[in-house]
């Protein structure tokens, strides 16, 4: 799986951004947007969740709950210690997609237990491979995503990164500053399919 961030950018609106990622051949967007206000959001999305929808491509939000509910998003990712995921999996639903941030074995599995569709790791995160190990043997198969939102998402680091075990990268909002968005895209597409 590969979560392409959309947040602002002095080069492109988040709506040119997210056609270039869905153009590219992109199946989830995900808004990072902390410092903007509900209104500002509004504004700023509609166009986005009409070229999601017209493509069925998924659109998540970080952390903000209450707008991912408003705007009928397909779900929120959660940073460690913003919101309980147990209570926003009551809030949104059994339909909703929530992952989490996390930092322990124990907590992964016991968000899969809880029906968290998923877990990341924070890119300086650097025992991947001994968690992902540890869960694994533990029976657990809750998907674990590397979180790198500024990541350029080259050959090399994603061959890295799924070298560890994790199920899908969340990240690419610094391949809006390449020369080709697009072509970045497809190129960390087709990377990620050949390290599967």
């Amino acid at each position: 799986m590969l979560q392409i961030i959309i947040t602002p950018s002095d080069k492109y609106s988040m709506a040119e951004m997210a056609q270039m990622a869905i153009e590219a051949g992109a199946q989830w967007l995900q808004l990072r947007v902390p410092e903007m206000s509900d209104e500002e959001l509004r504004e700023s999305s509609a166009d986005i969740i009409t070229l999601c929808r017209e493509s069925g491509t998924m659109l998540t939000i970080e952390d903000r709950v209450d707008m991912a509910r408003e705007l009928g998003l397909h779900g929120v990712f959660l940073h460690a210690g913003e919101n309980s995921p147990l209570k926003v999996r009551e809030e949104l639903g059994a339909e909703a997609v929530i992952g989490t941030m996390t930092g322990s074995p124990d907590s992964a599995m016991a968000m899969e237990r809880a029906d968290i569709d998923y877990v990341a790791l924070p890119g300086e995160f650097s025992e991947a491979s001994e968690f992902i190990g540890t869960i694994r043997s533990a029976g657990s198969q809750i998907p674990v995503v590397a979180y790198r939102p500024y990541s350029s998402l080259g050959k090399e680091e994603i061959a890295t990164i799924m070298a560890q075990g994790f199920s899908g990268i969340c990240g690419g909002a610094s391949v809006f500053n390449s020369d080709n968005p697009v072509a970045a895209i497809e190129e960390a597409l087709a990377n990620l399919l050949n390290k599967r």
